[in-house]
């Protein structure tokens, strides 16, 4: 199938329900009544049968970036851990009504660098289940509702403030991968998941992981010397999350130029990722290495791609250990020539 066909007959034969009230208390007692929680393991638990298998590591990856990863996480939750479930969920219902109303409109998710209000970052709060999608579609026509009747009453609203359609189209992808993961099946990580009819291009077979490993562990920690991508790799290291437009370009690069196995790197996701979900990360995965629902081969040329995405080289020198020392001179006579050195790829 192909996500623009499917996206089309959704919208023309499936209408969005409405919301569903909140269960009683009662309900979701008996529903859950003599059932043993038990001991919910740390992730400690859960990765100590993984590092002391035979092996030793994981994906063949030195021990130290296994580590050093589970830490990462440990950290960042321990803040989450202090809030009950009603208030994170409060809080994630509260994010989402800021951002549709304050910033979705101006929102440029092409960036490298979402850090400014220019992703929704609504991408853990659905994989977890905090949020749904039909939650997300009804906030946004609710505001547009309101905009409308506002510039009816007034006729001074700009266009632009409605302009926060993306986010349900979003949701129609995300339905997309989950729909088509429920399709495969098993085939789903399968090196060709399925063939699109009308796509005459497939890609060449990559290496076998054995020999492929030295370039995969370049890859996946980051020393690619390919800016771009050695700090989306830091980025999703360090943070568990890294922009749709990185991510892109991680995957480009791991399957037409390294010419590896498109599911070591959604492995290496499904491992890194906060917001990791199982049809979203491996259909995302098979489509952009040009064995998904796509009917174009993408091929990312990376380098350009950081100068249009992260002009300024601002995300690159965030995330790129490289650039700590480096100071860029002010006086050179042109923008380009002052940002060039933090794009240009390190002895590549």
């Amino acid at each position: 199938s192909i996500m623009g066909d499917f996206r089309r007959a959704s919208r023309a034969a499936g209408p969005v329900r409405r919301l569903a009230g909140m269960p009683s208390e009662s309900l979701i007692a008996k529903a859950f009544c003599g059932i043993e929680s038990g001991e919910i393991p740390s992730l400690e638990d859960l990765i100590l049968p993984l590092t002391s298998a035979p092996s030793g590591s994981i994906l063949g990856l030195p021990s130290a970036l296994i580590s050093h990863i589970v830490q990462s996480s440990i950290d960042r939750n321990s803040e989450m851990q202090q809030q009950s479930l009603s208030d994170y969920e409060d809080h994630a219902m509260q994010h989402l009504e800021d951002f549709v109303t304050k910033y979705a409109a101006l929102a440029d998710r092409s960036l490298a660098d979402v850090s400014q209000n220019d992703s929704s970052k609504l991408s853990v709060n659905l994989a977890l289940g905090v949020l749904s999608p039909r939650q997300i579609y009804h906030c946004v026509k609710s505001h547009q509702s309101k905009m409308e009747k506002t510039e009816n009453q007034k006729g001074d609203i700009n266009n632009y403030i409605r302009d926060c359609s993306w986010l349900i189209s979003h949701m129609e992808m995300r339905d997309y991968f989950l729909f088509d993961s429920f399709r495969n099946g098993p085939k789903s990580y399968h090196t060709k998941p399925h063939k699109p009819k009308h796509l005459d291009v497939r890609p060449e077979e990559w290496l076998p992981f054995p020999q492929g490993l030295d370039a995969f562990n370049r890859w996946a920690s980051g020393q690619t010397n390919l800016p771009l991508v050695d700090a989306g790799i830091n980025e999703l290291i360090s943070t568990g999350y890294t922009s749709n437009r990185v991510r892109q370009n991680m995957a480009s690069v791991l399957s037409k130029d390294l010419k590896l196995d498109w599911r070591l790197g959604a492995e290496w996701f499904q491992f890194c990722l906060s917001d990791h979900c199982v049809a979203a990360n491996y259909g995302n995965w098979a489509y952009f290495s040009g064995v998904g629902g796509d009917p174009k081969n993408r091929h990312f040329r990376t380098i350009s791609q950081a100068w249009r995405y992260d002009s300024e080289g601002k995300f690159v020198r965030k995330w790129n250990k490289k650039f700590d020392s480096l100071k860029l001179k002010d006086d050179y006579r042109h923008h380009s020539e002052r940002y060039e050195v933090a794009l240009r790829p390190w002895d590549f």
